[in-house]
């Protein structure tokens, strides 16, 4: 067998391989004889049709399925002898020329391949590591939180005007152009005010009515509103709170802590602040490690083979498809749009890769121990469990290469050129201020 390479682009490559008559000529012959044994011409019996007779019935299928065969049989090899490596798609099988009497038989693949990435440039890891600071708001805010899963509602005594946090119970008609549109009514409807569930005029226009008393509130509706009746328009809501709810939030004291499983209020404090100390560490590392290769990216000019695009940009539209609930062919004019992205991670990946490779960054038996080992302590669950979840390849494969990312990942820190910068958290959120009880 001979292998002829010839570069189409950087990352297609051409394999033309071609076999010694011999090996043709055995192949033909044991195909012809096959067919032989069974062929019913008239005239002759079965096995003993002449060669001519049964090239002239059957030699188109018979080179076919030779040919298949042929290709099947040695293109994994020709791939190896070439040297060369390859990825994304399955070869393709461009030419394949006619047999001909005593002579040799070759066929042409094309083949995607890595494409050749000589020199990493650390240089242009300057990076800023962002130093979040945890503050006594910061904690405030998420004891606010948990106040609020365990709060509870009650009808105010008295009665007084809605405000917000309250829930309030209300029907509705709306009139449209001087016309009571039935359709679009409302009856019991309940809603928090402060959320930013209703139309910000409804919700402004409740504040300050009482069960029993009527409103009426102007609305104008988007241009985008799903009802095209509705779209654009000015309608009145005549709007009537049937009930009002306050809501009761409970004491931020030591029983709070301890129905929160910890022993006191500044015991939880304490456990808040670690929790988010965590928290904002991990997004400090994965901001890290995503300006690192990002600049790697743009410092590289790496061509992508088509088939590795096509594969990231395909897990990418799936993804949006399944997270906006579009349909399939609505969700194909993404491309566009998407492509860029798909771009840069295939680009990261073959970098990251490549760094893995020159350096001999490789995954042993006991990183992916150490890995499992990991899984369970922060699923709080046996490692038993966790290496039989692992059993299968996929998912072995799944764990090696995020094992490998990590080792690249540090890798690359350690190479670059890091500048700590204090970070606010800015995790509280201004339209739900913790009250001051908290702190």
């Amino acid at each position: 067998m001979q292998v002829t390479v010839s570069r189409v682009s950087p990352v297609v490559v051409n394999l033309r391989v071609e076999l010694p008559q011999e090996r043709v000529s055995s192949e033909l012959q044991k195909a012809y004889n096959a067919v032989s044994r069974d062929a019913q011409i008239k005239g002759f019996r079965k096995g003993k049709v002449p060669r001519p007779l049964l090239k002239q019935y059957y030699g188109p299928r018979i080179e076919l399925d030779v040919a298949n065969n042929l290709v099947s049989e040695t293109l994994d090899a020709a791939i190896r002898e070439s040297k060369v490596e390859t990825i994304g798609a399955q070869p393709k099988i461009d030419t394949v020329d006619p047999f001909a009497d005593n002579k040799p038989w070759s066929y042409v693949a094309t083949v995607e391949v890595r494409p050749e990435i000589s020199e990493i440039n650390y240089g242009v890891l300057a990076l800023t590591k962002k130093v979040y600071v945890i503050d006594d708001h910061d904690i405030d805010g998420v004891i606010h939180e948990k106040r609020e899963e365990h709060s509870t509602v009650q009808t105010p005594e008295p009665m007084r005007p809605a405000q917000k946090t309250d829930s309030v119970t209300f029907d509705w008609d709306l009139v449209l152009d001087g016309t009571v549109m039935p359709e679009f009514a409302a009856k019991g409807r309940t809603a928090e005010l402060g959320r930013g569930v209703l139309f910000p005029e409804v919700e402004a226009g409740l504040l300050g009515v009482q069960p029993g008393e009527e409103k009426a509130i102007d609305v104008t509706f988007p241009e985008s509103h799903s009802r095209k009746e509705l779209a654009g328009k000015t309608a009145t809501l005549k709007v009537r709170v049937t009930a009002l709810q306050e809501k009761i939030l409970p004491a931020v004291d030591d029983e709070f802590a301890k129905d929160l499983g910890a022993e006191s209020l500044e015991a939880l404090r304490a456990s808040v602040r670690a929790d988010l100390e965590k928290k904002f560490a991990e997004k400090s590392a994965d901001e890290l490690k995503d300006e690192a290769i990002n600049l790697l990216v743009k410092a590289h000019e790496v061509d992508v083979p088509p088939s590795l695009l096509s594969q990231i940009l395909q897990q990418m539209r799936q993804q949006m498809v399944r997270g906006f609930n579009m349909k399939g062919n609505e969700a194909s004019v993404l491309d566009q749009i998407l492509t860029p992205e798909a771009t840069l991670r295939a680009r990261a990946g073959l970098l990251l890769t490549e760094i893995a490779r020159q350096n001999g960054l490789l995954v042993t038996d006991a990183d992916l121990t150490a890995a499992m080992e990991e899984i369970a302590k922060e699923r709080s669950v046996a490692v038993q469990r966790v290496r039989a979840e692992y059993q299968s390849e996929a998912k072995r494969q799944d764990l090696i290469g995020r094992v490998l990312e990590d080792k690249v990942t540090a890798f690359l820190l350690s190479k670059a050129t890091i500048t700590e910068q204090s970070t606010p958290t800015h995790t509280h959120d201004e339209a739900h201020e913790a009250p001051a009880e908290t702190k």
